[in-house]
C-alpha cells in the first residue's frame, strides 16, 4: 500500500492484495472491500463524510443506509463489513468503529464530532454481554441489539453524557481480566473489580466501583 494508503484506495490498483486472505475473508471479498472503500472516497471524500451525511439520529440505520447505497440489494456481499438489516444483530463492530471514531480519550481517537457520545451504543461482545446478565443489566439470552441497548441504558444512569467510558475496562479489566463467566461463584467474587473481595461481606455497587476505577 506505501506510505499513504488512501492514495492506495484512490488509484484503485487492488492487483497487490493478489492471493491475499485473512482468516474468513477471501482474497475476492478483500479486493471488492477496498472497491467500495475507493468508492465511497470516489462518491463522498471519507467514511467520516458519508457517516455524517447519512446520521440521523440513529446508529444503526446509518449502516443500514450505507449498505443500501453501496451494495444495493445484494445480499451476500460483505456482510461481514456490513451486516444485511437485522433486528437482532448486535452490531460489534460498527458500534466499536464508532466508539473509536466518536469518544476522544487514551483509548479512543474521536475524530468526529457529528455523533454524540451519549447516542453511542455499546459493541456487545462475549465478555460484555456475561457481565451484563451477571449483574441483571439485561434479561436477553443471547448477544442481541436488544441486549446492547439494555447495558448501554444501565450505563447511561451512571455516566448519561458518555455511557461508552466503561466499554474497556468492563471488557479487558472484568471480562477478560477476571474470567466473568456470566454468573455468581466464588471466584468471580474473588477476582472481579465491581465486587468487594472481602469474605464475607457485601458486594460492592456496581456503579461506585466503576467510577472509582475509571
Amino acid at each position: 500500500m506505501g506510505p499513504s494508503p488512501s492514495e492506495f484506495i484512490v488509484r484503485g490498483d487492488f492487483a497487490a492484495f493478489e492471493g491475499l486472505y485473512y482468516r474468513f475473508q477471501k482474497n475476492e471479498d478483500i479486493v471488492d472491500l477496498f472497491g467500495v472503500l475507493k468508492r465511497i472516497v470516489d462518491r463522498y471524500g471519507g467514511i467520516g463524510p458519508m457517516v455524517q451525511r447519512f446520521y440521523q439520529g440513529d446508529v444503526r440505520a446509518v449502516l443500514w443506509r450505507v449498505r443500501r447505497e453501496l451494495l444495493g440489494e445484494d445480499g451476500k456481499r460483505l456482510t461481514f463489513f456490513f451486516p444485511k438489516p437485522s433486528r437482532a444483530n448486535p452490531l460489534k463492530r460498527w458500534n466499536l468503529y464508532l466508539r473509536w471514531m466518536v469518544r476522544k480519550d487514551e483509548i479512543d481517537a474521536g475524530f468526529w464530532d457529528f455523533v454524540p457520545r451519549d447516542r453511542l451504543i455499546i459493541p456487545l461482545d462475549t465478555h460484555i454481554f456475561k457481565i451484563g446478565r451477571c449483574f441483571g443489566w439485561t434479561k436477553q439470552g443471547s448477544p442481541s441489539w436488544k441486549a446492547a441497548c439494555d447495558i448501554t441504558e444501565v450505563l447511561r444512569g451512571f455516566s448519561p453524557e458518555d455511557p461508552l467510558k466503561y466499554d474497556f475496562f468492563l471488557c479487558h479489566k472484568v471480562g477478560i481480566g477476571a474470567g466473568c463467566r456470566g454468573a455468581r461463584t466464588p471466584e468471580c467474587i474473588r477476582n472481579c473489580m465491581l465486587l468487594m473481595d472481602l469474605e464475607g461481606e457485601e458486594k460492592a455497587n456496581a456503579g461506585q466501583r466503576m467510577e472509582n476505577v475509571s
